[in-house]
């Protein structure tokens, strides 16, 4: 919701100042849907609101839930006819992250990213990635009396080729006066884009930052993640290291496991080699993350060769995670999403 014409209405209709937080209180904090779910307010003001200000600017087109019931993908619909998707995914019990898109597609254009293959269309505004934040916690509240306790900018889009329309949303999101998520609980994930890894870290030195990496060799890196060819590793290596310099913090990897490409043990070698470079073993989580079908000829590995990596890894000394597939029945696992 556009917190700006909310307060214009308010005073150009001689609300008191008092009904300015009512209004702002029962949006983001108790993720009103329709002001017809604000009875604080006076009945003709929740009319003429109902008339003037909208509370989302996107719409639910469809809402799909996995047969687990561990992932939820919404299709939302945007005032120009364009689509994008969003994913709950219920990681530990009653504790749901959010995967929020920053773009309507994706420039970057990773091909076995369903999204990458879409192109970009349009960055999202800010009042666009924080909607997604409200509608999908509107529907936690309303199905299942739970709430979203992290996010991760980790949808459709590269977050960081929509830098000031994310950090207003992260400022939103993080806001005590709207929706007060702490800092430690978001998330941004980056393909390497190395000038917004450096304003992220002064931006937002309390926020967690994650890599799509893939690979560490500049040619095959590039081939899986064309980003490279304008920052490949060296310019990345250099920029994580500032990274973790001034901030103290991990990164966390994500390696997106590829049958015959990037997950034999010589490349499992490299990778411990090339997280070395960069900073000690302690400022590293890396996050294995199967192949999930998106119509491309990738494969996955057998999940013998998965454990080997990670196992290869945890001996050298690197803390490793094998993330579990969530949503792949809906086509809202890792690289699905399409926005269709």
């Amino acid at each position: 919701m556009d917190i700006k014409k909310l307060a214009v209405f308010m005073k150009e209709n001689g609300a008191p100042a008092f009904r300015i937080k009512q209004a702002r209180d029962a949006v983001f904090k108790h993720f009103a849907a329709s002001w017809d779910e604000v009875p604080v307010l006076p009945a003709p003001l929740r009319e003429a609101l109902h008339r003037s200000v909208r509370i989302h600017s996107v719409d639910t087109l469809e809402t799909l839930v996995s047969k687990k019931g561990d992932a939820v993908k919404f299709c939302f619909g945007l005032k120009d006819d364009h689509k994008i998707e969003t994913v709950l995914l219920n990681l530990m019990p009653e504790k749901w992250s959010l995967c929020i898109s920053t773009q309507v597609g994706c420039p970057v254009r990773c091909p076995f990213c369903a999204t990458g293959r879409k192109g970009l269309k349009r960055n999202l505004s800010p009042e666009e990635i924080t909607d997604q934040f409200l509608a999908a916690a509107h529907y936690l509240k309303k199905t299942r009396q739970q709430k979203i306790t992290n996010v991760i900018f980790m949808g459709m889009g590269e977050p960081f080729l929509n830098y000031e329309s994310v950090a207003e949303a992260i400022k939103a999101i993080s806001d005590p006066d709207r929706i007060g998520l702490g800092h430690r609980h978001i998330s941004v994930s980056t393909a390497g884009h190395v000038p917004g890894i450096r304003r992220y870290a002064k931006d937002f030195p309390q926020c967690n930052l994650a890599i799509s990496l893939h690979a560490v060799e500049d040619a095959l890196r590039t081939s899986l993640v064309p980003l490279n060819s304008t920052y490949p590793l060296g310019q990345l290596t250099k920029a994580l290291t500032d990274y973790i310099f001034s901030t103290k913090r991990r990164v966390f990897v994500e390696y997106v496991m590829l049958e015959g490409i990037n997950s034999s043990r010589s490349q499992a070698a490299r990778l411990n080699s090339w997280l070395r470079t960069v900073a000690a073993p302690k400022y590293f989580v890396v996050n294995l993350i199967p192949y999930n079908r998106t119509g491309s000829l990738y494969r996955a590995p057998a999940r013998e060769r998965v454990k080997v990596f990670a196992d290869l890894l945890t001996e050298m000394g690197i803390e490793v995670t094998t993330r579990k597939s969530m949503g792949e029945d809906i086509a809202g696992a890792c690289g699905q999403l399409a926005g269709e």
